[in-house]
């Protein structure tokens, strides 16, 4: 399992996109072990920290667009 610590903040686009990819592909396994019926609470805790992740990644992206380029006026 990935481990990430919270409020750590990635300053690379590239490397938050990386992660992003590899939080998405964690998330698409954590969806693929719930199954129809009586979901297991480690589970569904599992895929709601992912999905928590994911979104601070998302939030860390959009706040690196927002910031202007060094260098350039």
């Amino acid at each position: 399992m990935l481990q990430i610590e919270k409020g750590y903040l990635m300053t690379d686009r590239r490397e938050l996109e990386a992660h992003l990819d590899r939080i998405n592909n964690l998330i698409d396994e954590a969806e693929d072990r719930l199954g129809a019926h009586s979901v297991k609470p480690v589970l569904m805790q599992e895929l709601l920290r992912l999905e928590e992740m994911r979104d601070e990644i998302l939030e860390q992206i959009t706040l690196l667009k927002d910031q202007p380029r060094e260098g350039k006026s």
